[in-house]
C-alpha cells in the first residue's frame, strides 16, 4: 500500500479512486491507516463478505490474499492481480497503464 499512497495524485490524475479493504476491526484499520499515513480510505471487511464476494480469504482464514482490482466506472473488474505473499504487488506504472488502457 505504501507504493499506492506515494503515487495516490498519479492515480487521482488518472481518474482513479484508491480503496483498501482489510479483514482487520474498524479500530485496526483505523490504527493502520493513521500509522501507514494513506491519504486513501482503508474499509474493514471484519465479516469477510467483500473478501469472500472475492475468493480472497487465505487457507488460514485469518488474512486476505494480497491483492488488486481495476474496476471500470460500472464496477466491472477490468484487470486483477491475486497474490500468495502479500510482500508482492504489481508496480504503480502496471496499475496506472492498466486504468489507461479502460478509457
Amino acid at each position: 500500500m505504501a507504493g499506492l499512497a506515494t503515487d495516490a495524485e498519479k492515480f487521482k490524475a488518472a481518474g482513479a479512486e484508491i480503496l483498501a479493504i482489510s479483514v482487520d476491526d474498524r479500530e485496526k484499520s483505523a490504527e493502520l491507516a493513521t500509522r501507514l499515513r494513506l491519504p486513501f480510505p482503508l474499509l474493514f471487511d471484519r465479516d469477510h463478505k467483500v473478501i469472500d464476494s472475492y475468493g480472497l480469504l487465505d487457507p488460514s482464514g485469518k488474512i486476505s490474499m494480497a491483492a488488486v482490482f481495476v474496476l471500470d466506472r460500472n464496477g466491472v473488474v477490468r484487470w486483477s492481480y491475486i497474490a500468495d505473499d502479500y510482500k508482492i504487488r504489481p508496480l504503480d506504472e502496471q496499475l496506472l497503464a492498466e486504468l489507461a488502457s479502460i478509457k
